[in-house]
């Protein structure tokens, strides 16, 4: 069985090359960082803001409702350790961008 769940088409990062879509009740930011697609949850830890909704900035985004900061390569937060943002693993294929939602399938 296949635990990676189809997001959204390639051509959805374009022209801003990132977007949000909530699937299953995650709401993923996906994007891209050096040729690279990634993505992670597009929620704020520190009070539920949308770390996505302004564009990327030399590989950080500032979430919208207090300016907390997310690294784009790994999801740390740069204002708070403590509230880095869940990665999601990413799998490019036939033209579609998909994702993992379960971090340990069967539970391993």
């Amino acid at each position: 069985m296949d635990e990676l769940k189809r997001l959204a088409d390639l051509a959805e990062l374009e022209p801003h090359g990132q977007f949000s879509k909530w699937i299953e009740g995650h709401d993923i930011l996906v994007y891209r960082l050096d040729g690279e697609i990634k993505a992670m949850s597009n929620i704020c830890r520190h009070f539920g803001g949308p770390i996505g909704y302004h564009k990327m900035k030399d590989g950080v985004f500032t979430c919208l409702w207090h300016c907390y900061q997310f690294s784009a390569k790994d999801g740390a937060c740069l204002t708070n350790p403590k509230l880095a943002s869940r990665p999601y693993k990413v799998e490019v294929r036939e033209g579609a961008i998909w994702v993992q939602l379960v971090e340990n399938p069967g539970g391993t």
